[in-house]
């Protein structure tokens, strides 16, 4: 089923337009999509990967999310993206906001929240994951480094976050 998206101006404002998803944006179009980053209470990530079938990045590790359909906002697109692709029920009142940032005709909004899952329990989506675990930082590092993982422009607020949780736990 196709999806519809709000067109939003480069502030991050709705323009009253909507476009199928897919179809290319005009000049000074944009289109919001959303990630959330899964840690543990041991400061571990939780990453899929992505379905062999997918056409943008097949087969690489990532974190979770996806397009903001009109009428949206990003916070419950995130909510709905993780619920979809894996099953997991997060709660927005403990999602963080991390980073906003525009490029390429797109709004990436990313949060990160706390909470455990365990992956045994996880309902996969076929055409969009093929596979799920916990991972630490370092090895998310290691990842990105091999190109096994999608090298995302909000990582480092990401890393920065783990790495002020651990410095706050005496880690």
């Amino acid at each position: 089923m196709a999806e519809l998206c709000d067109i939003y101006n480069i502030k991050g404002d709705r323009s009253g337009d909507v476009f199928m998803r897919g179809e290319n944006l005009k000049e000074g179009e944009f289109q919001l999509v959303t990630s959330i980053w899964i840690l543990n209470e041991n400061l571990q990530i939780l990453i899929q990967k992505r379905s062999k079938a997918k056409i943008i990045s097949p087969d690489i590790w990532a974190t979770h999310g996806g397009c903001v359909s009109s009428g949206e906002t990003s916070l419950y697109a995130c909510v709905r993206e993780a619920y979809e692709e894996i099953g997991i029920v997060i709660n927005p009142k403990y999602i963080k906001s991390l980073t906003r940032i525009t490029s390429n005709k797109l709004i990436m909004d990313s949060y990160i929240v706390i909470q455990e899952f365990n992956t045994s329990t996880a309902v996969l989506q076929i055409e969009e994951v093929s596979g799920l675990q916990w991972v630490s930082l370092n090895k998310l590092e290691h990842m990105v480094k091999n190109q096994n993982f999608f090298n995302y422009q909000e990582l480092p607020y990401v890393i920065n976050f783990i790495n002020n949780l651990k410095t706050n736990r005496g880690l």
